[in-house]
């Protein structure tokens, strides 16, 4: 069943996202998503916390920051994977100025 307002389209069991604090795991709710620059976002309900994860593409993890820069999120969900850049190859080398006014 899906949540009307979950805008991410996940079910309420896609949104629980477990992590781990380097000495104990946890599991955190899924609050914001942001694939362009890599960002996640978890709400800890047993602490009451907000967690901030970015995506190292290094090592292909999510990775706690700031105070919890010690954190490490395990998302399953395939829809949460960051997007890569990735170089047009059908764009000339130099641009090319049109005039909209013909000659």
């Amino acid at each position: 069943m899906a949540d009307v307002n979950n805008k991410l389209g996940l079910t309420v069991d896609e949104r629980i996202i477990p992590y781990s604090t380097g000495n104990t795991n946890r599991v955190g709710e899924l609050r914001r998503y942001d694939p362009t620059y890599g960002i996640l976002q978890l709400h800890d309900p047993m602490l009451n916390t907000q967690i901030d994860f970015i995506w190292d593409s290094g090592t292909s993890t999510w990775k706690g920051t700031g105070v919890q820069s010690g954190y490490t999120a395990e998302v399953t969900v395939e829809e949460l994977a960051p997007l890569t850049k990735q170089d047009d190859t059908d764009v000339p080398d130099k641009a090319t100025t049109v005039s909209r006014f013909p000659n």
